[in-house]
């Protein structure tokens, strides 16, 4: 048997074994994906800085924090990447000539820019 209490709009279960009302509450986990780069953060915030991560946690900001830690680590590997490709000369001509070079220079470029980003950005 359910009821709701009008005043504060909070509905209670009768346990049938201890008939006390039970409030009905419920958690909603907040399910949106944090990304890799979130992942990353949120992993090194519990494995080196246990009170920031416990700030985030009380305040329910975690997850918005990996969120926009990840929506900024993605844009700046873009950044990163596109101006080392420019600096580098590699182009779509030095891939259709020369593609084993161009993945070489494209591993090094990535490579480079998320030791930049993880530095930056996900063990700040």
């Amino acid at each position: 048997m359910t009821t709701e209490d009008k005043t504060t709009g909070l509905s209670y279960t009768l346990d049938p074994e201890t008939f006390l009302y039970i409030p009905a509450l419920s958690v909603e986990e907040d399910t949106r994906d944090v990304g890799r780069w979130g992942r990353l953060r949120h992993k090194y915030l519990r494995e080196n800085k246990r009170i920031i991560l416990m700030e985030l946690i009380d305040t329910y900001q975690l997850t918005d924090h990996l969120i926009e830690v990840n929506e900024a680590a993605e844009k700046q590997m873009e950044q990163l990447e596109a101006e080392m490709m420019e600096a580098e000369g590699v182009t779509e001509e030095l891939k259709a000539t020369d593609q084993m070079k161009w993945v070489q220079m494209m591993n090094s470029i990535n490579l480079r820019a998320e030791e930049i980003v993880l530095n930056n950005l996900i063990y700040a």
